[in-house]
């Protein structure tokens, strides 16, 4: 399991990173230092060939001797230099004269390097097979009157230069394996480090998983990536907390809201059952049945538009709408319902009021909040429906107030969730559902709105609705 860890994924691909990064350094140090120790050995022997070209100028009569190359040597060396090897040779490529550490051994000469040298250019070239290392030579042909006079090839042994390169690779085959060795023992040391937080939020996401949705991620360090993720983590798990119970009380609630008509119809049928009535007392049966399943029928419909709001397959029609228009039919159609309670419904607009949207359910939204004021205004009372557009905001205002029964403040902050109704508006006989309001909140917010209330017990309250104004 451990290879399938992040901590031994990071440590492998840093390990590896750092092992490519090491040996192409490796490489390019080494073959930077072979170029440079055969550049300078180049260099020396060449060197050292043309002052000898310059000291022998015909090695045509016979040559120089072996002590001429000596004394050569000598004169501009101090002392003859050890490891080097000397050859002088005619054009044709006879030997003319060698240096003394040479004895009776010579220089192979190539067909090409004579070609080149009758050419007037220098070479170089690596000989191997005279001894346990190979010998780097240079040919140099001595130029007389435009003519090739003779050859001089001097050699050197490159066995310094072998050593050092050995000696480099011996370090760096130590070296580099043992510098990735102390990095991935380093690196998973520092990814267990820096992954041991998600550990931590692994076992808080476990104990979640058992059903305890009150445990929360201590955070550290908030501004870093790991501090970032566990708040993200915490406050999902907050939502998702505020999501379970809202879904509890929602259920408990609509239990509730289904649970009351359906005991109501059967204890009216069970009534009708108990002996022989007349029509009169059947059709009244009948009525009251009839009208606990209209309630649970719009209890049924509202849920059914949350519902399909809540996953988002509430398609929108979109389209501009004069909401001075809308909120005046919703007045004149609530004004025999107003009339029955004995409320005063008013209305005023002022002209800015055009906005996009689905007509239909910005109509739902204004005639969900006067029903809400008159339903909750007693006799006598007044409930003033107001359409007013702020230029300067590029906004739209709905407000409804009424003189009504009015919200305590606890209650003010749920007065949109679903099924929430206040004590003094419990009541049956206003016909509610307890999901009006909710709709009301998300027909704003599905119009990149707002809506919000103030309200004072027994003073009334007023509700706020802000849409966007069509440019």
């Amino acid at each position: 399991m451990f290879f399938k860890t992040i901590k031994f994924k990071l440590t492998l691909w840093y390990v590896v990173i750092l092992g490519i990064i090491l040996s192409s350094f490796a490489l390019f140090l080494y073959v930077t230092l072979a170029d440079s120790l055969y550049r300078g050995l180049d260099n020396k022997i060449k060197t050292m060939a043309e002052v000898i070209a310059s000291s022998v100028r015909s090695p045509l009569g016979g040559g120089p001797s072996i002590t001429d190359i000596d004394r050569i040597m000598t004169e501009h060396f101090g002392i003859r230099p050890l490891g080097r090897f000397i050859q002088v040779l005619d054009e044709s490529g006879r030997v003319g004269g060698r240096s003394t550490n040479l004895r009776n051994v010579k220089i192979p000469v190539s067909v090409q390097t004579l070609k080149e040298a009758a050419r007037g250019r220098v070479t170089f070239e690596t000989i191997k097979g005279m001894g346990e290392y190979p010998l780097r030579v240079v040919t140099l042909p001595v130029i007389e009157n435009g003519r090739m006079a003779g050859i001089i090839q001097v050699g050197s042994s490159l066995e310094g230069v072998e050593e050092a390169l050995h000696q480099l690779l011996l370090i760096m085959l130590i070296a580099v394996p043992a510098a990735l060795l102390v990095t991935s023992l380093g690196g998973l040391f520092l990814a267990n480090k820096a992954l041991r937080p998600v550990d931590g939020i692994t076992q808080i996401a476990r104990r979640i998983g058992s059903g305890d949705l009150s445990q929360r991620i201590r955070i550290k360090r908030v501004n870093d990536e790991i501090g970032r993720l566990a708040s993200t983590f915490n406050e999902m798990i907050a939502k998702l907390q505020e999501s379970f119970r809202q879904v509890k009380r929602f259920t408990a609630d609509a239990s509730h809201e289904l649970k009351t008509p359906l005991t109501i119809l059967r204890g009216e049928v069970e009534v009708g059952l108990k002996k022989k009535r007349n029509l009169g007392e059947y059709r009244q049966i009948l009525a009251s049945n009839l009208e606990e399943i209209d309630r649970m029928s719009r209890i049924v419909d509202d849920l059914l538009t949350l519902s399909r709001a809540d996953m988002g397959e509430f398609k929108l029609e979109r389209e501009e709408v004069d909401l001075s228009c809308l909120a005046r039919e919703v007045w004149e159609d609530l004004q025999l319902l107003a009339q029955e309670k004995g409320v005063h419904l008013q209305y005023m607009n002022d002209g800015f009021s055009k906005v996009e949207g689905d007509p239909l359910l910005l109509r739902q939204l204004i005639l969900n909040l006067v029903e809400n004021g008159v339903k909750y205004t007693p006799s006598g009372g007044e409930v003033e429906l107001r359409v007013r557009g702020s230029l300067e905001k590029k906004t739209v205002i709905i407000q409804v107030s009424d003189t009504g029964v009015g919200i305590d403040q606890e209650d003010l902050e749920r007065v949109f969730d679903r099924f929430f109704r206040v004590d003094k508006a419990r009541l049956r006989k206003t016909g509610g559902t307890g999901l009006g309001l909710s709709i009301c909140r998300w027909i704003a917010q599905a119009h990149q709105g707002q809506i919000g209330v103030e309200s004072l017990p027994e003073k009334g309250s007023t509700f706020t609705v802000t849409i966007p104004m069509k440019d």
